[in-house]
């Protein structure tokens, strides 16, 4: 297992010596430099709020509290999302930066691992996929656990190539650490370490290390990287697992039924990739035609090969059996992670000497592919903004500024707290306000970074929909501040174009900071 790259690749290679020019490496290089430049500026342009389901600024708002746990997820992707934003502005483009640089890290490793099963050509071919798979396009913009395991699952099974291949005990550790790191990011992962750990037992070429230090190595370095976590689980009341354990109705016929949706969503988000490889078939000679591609009927052959087997579909077949036997519901979008490997097994079903000879194909599906996306972007833009869905047109920008602007003129401070008894109103002020202000997310149970002392000396701001629309959320706001100095009334006409109200009526009550209390008292 010294070689790295199967036999039949070394001899394809040999007879198509006449790879991309200048290598496959600048190819893929300015691929992925062609999918960060589109997406972000698609994207940007395509949405007025970051994602209709809030995830993106909650990811920021738990961030910047740097905690081991949050009430739903580890916190890995969350702290990767504050360090982001340390570094660049705090604007949706950013932020879609940030998701298309997380999925061109995954193809960079994806790339590496492909050297070992593909041709030059065919490595460009599956790198010009991920512009068409949804779970690496539309879907991974929208950075979430999901999409933030995608370069962690990569780099742990590169590593694992390497360590099985080289035996060596620094390539086993960082297979532990990146194992590790992504079970950080989501529990979701535990089935990557399993396909794994399956694999190196049940090969015939790897159990012989089970002898060895490296399944050792591997299992005392991610122990070491989850440990803190984990104890955080413990002293947390095992918030995150109970979080997990109630997702669904646990019944039986709804674990079924969604898991012949997820196989059915992971066919279908095949499927453009698949469209990309049939552009490379030509009809074969007669007696040549075969039901299963060479490509994949080679993976059997070594132990690298059936390897990806086990942690592409077989990690996907793992997750459905859990799923049933847990009685758990799944989430289509839970396919993203397993989607590192479906540009290879694609790549692999178109033969190498199409691949060379029609070397065209891919690249110009991915040109008339950007340009068919960049010409629907107003009409996309249109169609969001007039559905209206969840928090699609709500405007959270422009709202984080005016409560900001409101605090300043009545208190001279930073603002320091926000809360609102809908968390995406809180994660969003957080989020654009300037002053980045620490969010309650609807209590101090699950945002144990703010307490009542906090609230009572630096002071917060308590957000509501204007209270004729969301009966008692005065209440919650006199609960959550203690008491209310004052209130604001606002309202922020609609985005023109959107669906939903005219006018966006809120009321601010506003919890002055001690000392400024303490000053007017005297």
């Amino acid at each position: 297992m010294a070689d790295t790259r199967n036999g039949l690749v070394s001899a394809i290679d040999h007879r198509y010596r006449s790879g991309p020019p200048g290598g496959a490496l600048v190819w893929v290089l300015g691929l992925l430099a062609l999918y960060v430049g589109f997406w972000v500026v698609h994207r940007d342009f395509a949405q007025y709020n970051l994602d209709r389901h809030g995830d993106m600024v909650e990811n920021f708002a738990w961030g910047i509290a740097w905690q081991l746990g949050y009430d739903k997820h580890p916190p890995l992707f969350g702290w990767i999302t504050a360090a982001w934003f340390s570094v660049f502005p705090r604007t949706n483009a950013a932020y879609y930066l940030l998701s298309s640089v997380n999925v061109a890290a995954a193809a960079i490793v994806m790339w590496l691992i492909s050297r070992r099963f593909l041709t030059e050509w065919q490595q460009v071919v599956a790198v010009a996929m991920i512009f068409v798979l949804p779970p690496l396009s539309f879907h991974a913009m929208d950075y979430n656990a999901n999409a933030g395991m995608l370069p962690f699952w990569a780099l742990a099974f590169l590593f694992y190539l390497r360590a099985i291949e080289r035996r060596s005990l620094l390539d086993a550790c960082l297979v532990g650490l990146f194992c590790g790191l992504a079970m950080l990011v989501k529990y979701h992962s535990l089935v990557l370490i399993i396909a794994l750990s399956a694999h190196f037992i049940w090969d015939r070429e790897t159990r012989p290390l089970l002898r060895s230090a490296l399944p050792w190595a591997a299992a005392i370095t991610g122990a070491i990287v989850v440990a803190p976590h984990a104890w955080w689980i413990v002293q947390s009341g095992f918030t995150t697992v109970t979080y997990a354990a109630e997702q669904g109705d646990g019944t039986f016929a709804t674990a079924l039924s969604s898991v012949g949706s997820f196989l059915v969503a992971f066919l279908l988000y095949s499927l453009p990739g698949v469209v990309i490889a049939l552009l490379y078939w030509r009809k074969p000679k007669a007696g040549a035609a075969t039901l299963i591609p060479a490509g994949w009927r080679d993976l059997t052959a070594n132990a690298q090969g059936r390897a990806l087997l086990f942690v592409g579909p077989g990690s996907a077949l793992l997750t459905m059996i859990i799923a049933l036997a847990l009685s758990a519901q799944l989430s289509s979008l839970w396919v993203m992670p397993f989607f590192f490997t479906v540009p290879i097994l694609l790549a692999l079903a178109v033969s190498p000497a199409n691949a060379a000879h029609y070397w065209y194909a891919a690249p110009a599906a991915v040109v008339v592919f950007c340009a068919i996306v960049l010409a629907m972007t107003p009409w996309l833009r249109s169609s969001h903004m007039q559905r209206a869905s969840s928090n699609t047109v709500v405007p959270v920008s422009v709202l984080a500024q005016l409560v900001q602007e409101s605090w300043h003129e009545r208190t001279a401070t930073p603002l320091a707290i926000v809360a609102s008894r809908d968390d995406f109103l809180a994660n969003g002020v957080s989020f654009y306000a300037p002053d980045t202000p620490q969010a309650v997310q609807g209590s101090f149970a699950v945002s144990p970074w703010v307490s009542v002392q906090d609230v009572e000396r630096l002071g917060a701001v308590f957000i509501c929909l204007a209270s004729t629309k969301v009966p008692g959320c005065d209440d919650d706001a006199a609960t959550l501040l203690g008491a209310i100095d004052d209130t604001v009334e606002l309202s922020i006409p609609a985005v023109e174009g959107a669906g939903g109200p005219r006018e966006w009526d809120y009321t601010l009550y506003m919890r002055y900071p001690a000392a400024l209390r303490q000053q007017a008292s005297n």
